[in-house]
């Protein structure tokens, strides 16, 4: 045993804990386009910055890949109406559905009426995923709404408190939304070394 090679290797270890050989992170980032239907125009894109992935999405998305669990058919997107900031422990049973904190949107804010739009991707070479070709679209119904954020989950119906609340994020200015307004959804997921 020698003391100083031991404690030059444990400084160089702390040093490059986070480089590609030891890190790996996985981000999530929120756009929204806004179409006013009294107007017929469309706000430009709006970058909502990152999201928060949960807890319970890190697991699911853990045992998925290296348990060899099962995944789902598809992969949901929902919005919410309370004025909350997504934590790293939030749960579907705790957040989701019509009783749940988040105070998720139900058929009298939006359509589609009954279940979440999926969040449908294409497969991938690179190391992030988008739903730039079929972002997840929601109309408004009541005659003047409050959106708060969106997420992804993996039940489909928005009663539904089951399932996995994967990620979340609250919008930057929230959404005031009226009849037949329509807000898309863009969740880009990407994944890095460092």
């Amino acid at each position: 045993m020698n003391l100083i090679t031991d404690i030059k290797e444990m400084a160089y270890l702390w040093k490059h804990r986070n480089d590609v050989k030891s890190g790996l992170g996985v981000h999530g980032h929120v756009f929204t386009e806004h179409f006013h239907a009294k107007t017929g125009v469309w706000d430009p894109m709006v970058d909502e910055g990152h999201n928060t992935f949960t807890t319970e999405g890190m697991a699911f998305i853990l045992n998925t890949i290296f348990k060899a669990g099962t995944a789902p058919a598809a992969i949901y997107c929902g919005i919410f109406l309370a004025n909350v900031t997504p934590a790293v422990g939030d749960t579907a049973a705790a957040k989701l559905g019509a009783a749940g904190t988040y105070e998720e949107g139900q058929d009298a804010a939006y359509t589609p009426n009954t279940n979440r739009p999926a969040y449908t991707i294409a497969t991938t070479t690179t190391a992030a995923i988008t739903n730039t070709a079929a972002k997840a679209a929601f109309t408004g119904v009541a005659a003047t709404d409050v959106w708060y954020g969106a997420f992804l989950c993996t039940a489909q119906a928005k009663t539904a408190t089951t399932g996995t609340l994967i990620c979340a994020k609250k919008f930057t200015t929230a959404k005031t939304v009226e009849t037949a307004d329509v807000i898309n959804l863009l969740y880009e997921i990407s994944m890095t070394t460092s």
